[in-house]
């Protein structure tokens, strides 16, 4: 086999590459919507959020502050503030969680116990100057790539000795944006299933395609089996290639089987025909035959009888499967039809027949009224072989507004339910029916039936009993019905 040129293999995407740029894409994807939430949620936290919280802390802190202003005496106030009353107003607050509260002013620089361990003077100071700058004494400042703290500036009140209040804390560390910490965690974790989940489906849809279009092969539509290579992954050309060859070579020893049936059925109808015309008239011309020759004669006359019925079925198969099978869908009358089937009937088999078309009005039905006698002959064939001859075959009609049904009920040996649906296939027989002595069954019948009946646009539906008796329904629209 000739490898394909890479032209070809140019237009067919591997699995990996195909998996590699869905990867980068939803990657991709991913940043730009993660980095968009967490913006989102970092201006939320920071404009909504953070200012309102600083703005409340720090405001209960600077009422401690306050307070001990307003504690000191006449004296007091005229001689402040110095750096010692800077330390003696933050003193007594308790900041815990790397809070920190200063005072800056004319006097100097004084901070809470906590800031000791955790900035040094020039930040602090650096600190309190972003603050002050700020239109309404807000700031948001990176410490370091991963710390962050928001710091908050109210003028003591008083005169430029009492200075400016700074209270400080760091962002991180916060509830809330904790909180986001986790929303953006789950977001990105959220994005990674997805990912997950585009890739296995995006490997998946090829094989998926494949599968179904494997499933839709039968022998019938092995013409139009071949599977398309032109988007397959490039891993899967040469699978899908062999196979393709092989669906050729079914369709050619599938051609050969259907050509080598139909030749047969055409070859042995002439010679059979020939045999049976001469035991006929052996049989209606000779008089010195003995009772013994005449039952050989007439047995043998069967045998061809039923070779020739047989080969007539064989023949349709064969039509049907080369989509060569002619079956009309014209109007046509239903009582003489059955009439003309039910004269063929009575003649062949000694069950005794009955009928209600007497009581059924003229009806018009669709389809093909030589192929409805056909599958009513197979039907009571089957119906008397499976009966006792004293057993009655009755054949009944029943309409609706849109269709007719034609049962036909013995009451032989019944079938099986778990053989009601293969009694439909060729070459198969019920499982557990046995055939009376001295006669045979191809196994064809039904599924001719099934397949003339079907090609009219009817159904055949069966109900059965094991020991009462079978029932076989065909059923066919009325003209001028939908």
């Amino acid at each position: 086999m000739p490898l394909p040129s890479v032209e070809r293999f140019a237009k067919n995407w591997s699995l990996g590459r195909r998996l590699l740029w869905i990867t980068l894409a939803v990657v991709l994807g991913q940043s730009l919507i993660s980095l968009a939430i967490n913006h989102s949620l970092r201006q939320h936290l920071i404009d909504d959020v953070l200012r309102g919280t600083m703005r409340r802390q720090g405001l209960l802190i600077l009422d401690e502050v306050k307070d001990q202003l307003n504690q000191l005496t006449p004296a007091q106030r005229q001689a402040c503030c110095t750096i010692d009353d800077y330390d003696r107003f933050l003193s007594n607050l308790n900041l815990s969680d790397g809070k920190v509260a200063m005072i800056i002013g004319k006097a100097g620089m004084a901070t809470s116990r906590s800031s000791r361990t955790l900035f040094d003077a020039s930040q602090l100071k650096q600190f309190a100057s972003r603050a002050k700058q700020a239109p309404d004494g807000f700031v948001v400042l990176d410490t370091s790539p991963n710390e962050a703290v928001a710091v908050k500036e109210v003028k003591l009140p008083g005169g430029p000795e009492t200075g400016n209040f700074i209270y400080i804390r760091p962002v991180y560390g916060m509830p809330l944006l904790k909180s986001q910490s986790m929303m953006k965690l789950g977001t990105e974790l959220v994005l990674i299933l997805l990912t997950g989940a585009v890739l296995v489906l995006s490997a998946r849809r090829p094989l998926k395609s494949i599968k179904h279009d494997l499933a839709t092969i039968e022998l019938s539509t092995l013409q139009g089996a071949t599977l398309p290579t032109d988007r397959a992954p490039v891993e899967l050309l040469p699978i899908l290639e062999e196979f393709n060859q092989m669906v050729e070579r079914l369709r050619r020893s599938a051609a050969n089987q259907k050509q080598f049936a139909s030749t047969i059925s055409h070859e042995f109808r002439t010679p059979l025909t020939v045999i049976s015309g001469f035991i006929q008239s052996v049989l209606n011309r000779s008089e010195g035959l003995v009772e013994k020759e005449r039952r050989a004669l007439g047995i043998a006359d069967l045998e061809v009888l039923r070779l020739n019925r047989m080969l007539s079925d064989l023949l349709d198969l064969s039509r049907a499967d080369n989509h060569q099978l002619a079956i009309r869908q014209e109007p046509f009358e239903l009582i003489p039809s059955l009439e003309h089937a039910l004269r063929l009937a009575r003649a062949a088999h000694s069950n005794p027949i009955s009928d209600n078309l007497t009581e059924i009005a003229d009806l018009t039905v669709i389809g093909d009224s030589d192929r409805l006698v056909q599958c009513i002959g197979n039907l009571i064939g089957n119906a008397a072989k499976y009966s006792k001859i004293n057993k009655p075959i009755a054949l009944e009609v029943s309409a609706t507004t849109k269709h007719v049904s034609i049962t036909v009920q013995d009451q032989g040996q019944g079938i099986p339910s778990n053989q009601l649906e293969r009694i439909f296939e060729r070459f198969t027989r019920a499982e557990g029916v046995t055939l009376p002595f001295r006669q045979s069954s191809s196994g064809l019948g039904l599924s001719i039936v099934k397949m003339l009946i079907e090609a009219m646009g009817g159904t055949v539906t069966v109900k059965s009993t094991v020991g009462e008796g079978s029932a076989f329904s065909l059923h066919l629209p009325l003209e001028n019905q939908d």
